[in-house]
């Protein structure tokens, strides 16, 4: 019974490591991307008072992690077995399929907002666009009215929340910071 076991673990552990491999990829560009980013943010007392420190702590977590996955992936022949999947990959059935091309449209869109948006201006304006292309495309039931609504409300909740309440520096600054340049 046990040797049972034992091969259906191997069979799961080698039929996963196509997509680890891919997964380690993709988390290992996010977390550089969050340690280039974290390296970037301002220090104004040092290291010790950098809003950036936590981020960079964590984006070497993930990609240390992220490593020893590729690193797996690779001794169960991760990249080999992933081009074997690819080889029958049929394009336009996968866009046709509804789950697949939304998860391929949300995905597009979180990475517009991440690399177009956040840190090119202000983060309750980037969020607002953000918010209102995705509930537009996942939410239409909701109402327009529904969606500019939340759309305004929550990018400006967590813009005071983190600007005024938790003094943290948004990426491409806030809406808050020229409200109170106005005030001096």
């Amino acid at each position: 019974m046990d040797n049972q076991i034992d091969k259906n673990e191997l069979y799961e552990k080698n039929s996963m490591a196509g997509i680890d491999f891919v997964s380690s990829i993709v988390l290992i560009a996010f977390s550089l991307g969050i340690i280039l980013w974290s390296l970037k943010m301002p220090r104004p007392g040092g290291w010790s008072s950098a809003p950036g420190l936590l981020p960079l702590f964590l984006g070497a977590c993930i990609l240390f992690m992220s490593l020893s996955m590729l690193i797996s992936s690779i001794r169960n022949e991760g990249f080999s077995r992933l081009i074997t999947k690819f080889q029958g990959f049929p394009l336009s059935q996968t866009i046709s399929d509804t789950k697949k091309r939304r998860l391929l449209e949300i995905t597009l869109l979180i990475a517009l907002y991440i690399f177009g948006l956040l840190g090119r201006m202000p983060f309750e304006l980037a969020s607002f666009i953000y918010l209102v292309s995705t509930l537009s495309f996942f939410w239409r039931k909701g109402g327009w009215k529904k969606i500019i609504l939340l759309s305004i409300l929550v990018p400006l909740g967590m813009g005071a929340l983190f600007k005024i309440v938790f003094v943290v520096i948004m990426p491409g600054g806030s809406i808050f910071d020229q409200l109170f340049y106005l005030k001096k």
